[in-house]
């Protein structure tokens, strides 16, 4: 699988940090990141900055230095990520709660047959984002990945 954008990697790279969490091991180099998620190096540092910016991740210098959450796994959820990264998560710019503005195709708001969609659709995705933790991923990932092998 190829990372194709910002949110992606950011998710990604947060969830490969959450597993060295959750094993009790050091910090990731940005390159043993950028290898684990297939992407450039170049690119994942620069997200890694936003994530920093963010107050998600923490990096420090030495051998046994990397990047690690600057949280617990536990308590960073997936829609908090892909907020700082990609925005807000509505799919119109009329439902979005931080960001809300009228949308440029529609005459009047007040008027517009699809703003309830919208904001149902934005409420649905921010439910589902904002319940599954990085903790939480990684466990499920880890459950699937021995089913996988059970016999």
């Amino acid at each position: 699988m190829k990372l194709t954008s910002r949110g992606e990697l950011a998710l990604k790279a947060t969830i490969e940090l959450a597993k060295v969490e959750l094993e009790g091991g050091p910090g990731l180099s940005a390159a043993e990141i950028a290898r684990r998620c297939r992407a450039s190096l170049k690119f994942l540092e620069q997200v890694l900055n936003q994530l920093r910016g963010g107050g998600y991740v923490i990096s420090t210098r030495g051998r046994l230095g990397g990047y690690r959450l600057a949280r617990a796994s536990e308590e960073i959820f997936i829609g908090e990520i892909s907020r700082l990264i990609d925005g807000p998560l509505a799919p119109a710019p009329c439902a979005s709660v931080t960001q809300h503005r009228t949308c440029d195709w529609c005459v009047s708001e007040a008027e517009c047959d699809l703003k309830t969609v919208w904001v149902e659709v934005r409420d649905a995705i921010a439910h589902v984002m904002d319940s599954i933790s990085l903790a939480e991923l990684v466990r499920n990932s880890a459950r699937v990945a021995s089913d996988r092998y059970a016999i």
